[in-house]
């Protein structure tokens, strides 16, 4: 994985806002964005898991008060045993979540919304992200950007039924968008050559502290 999907992927549908008392209930607000003056929390529930990007100040809708949504990342946490484990020590002291699908609001999405959520999780929760078995260009566009333009994240390639991270010679080289080869992480549907290969997004702090 990611194996590339022709086409448009599905719109998820994303509740359109959340009561002030639901933020509090349920979520933790793990960040906070400035953009063009403007305040936009960052909450996330660790139960489902879930992260979502909100406007800060409240809105009438419908008679209530609520905070509106604009950008949402759907995860899934996968068993230890799975075989996306299979390098025991790279995972051994992280909290590894799979990306299932990220929204944003088509008004905002030159806002860096998406990549901010992503490095939010990182950098604030501890959270090694990692693509998900399938991949729409958009999906595919976004690991691309955040590898080429995030100054927060260093992505990885990991071929999960290798056991190890491209170039597959017991190193492992930053993708920067450019530096590995499309063909060898993405294959185009139907051919499931990539099925095992997934990208990896961690802070990249960790990475210079090493080379230092």
């Amino acid at each position: 994985m990611p194996v590339l999907l022709r086409g448009s992927s599905a719109m998820i549908v994303i509740p359109h806002s959340y009561s002030p008392e639901t933020i509090a209930r349920r979520f933790e607000i793990i960040d906070e964005l400035l953009i063009h003056g403007a305040s936009w929390p960052i909450i996330y529930d660790k139960a489902i898991p879930f992260a979502a990007v909100i406007e800060a100040d409240v809105t009438e809708i419908n008679g209530q008060l609520r905070h509106r949504v604009v950008a949402t990342l759907e995860m899934a946490r996968h068993d230890r045993d799975s075989h996306i484990f299979s390098v025991r020590d790279f995972w051994q002291d992280t909290d590894a979540l799979q990306v299932e699908g990220v929204v944003v609001d088509p008004e905002l999405q030159d806002m860096g919304l998406a990549t901010a959520l992503y490095e939010s999780l990182v950098l604030h929760k501890g959270i090694t992200l990692m693509s998900d078995p399938m991949h729409y260009e958009s999906g595919k566009a976004l690991w691309k950007k955040i590898a080429r333009t995030s100054q927060r994240l260093t992505v990885f390639i990991l071929d999960t039924e290798q056991g190890t991270f491209y170039p597959y010679d017991g190193s492992r080289i930053r993708y920067d968008g450019n530096t590995i080869p499309e063909e060898a992480i993405w294959s185009a549907h139907p051919d499931a050559s990539r099925a095992g290969v997934i990208l990896i997004a961690e802070e990249g702090r960790k990475h210079k502290a090493k080379a230092g």
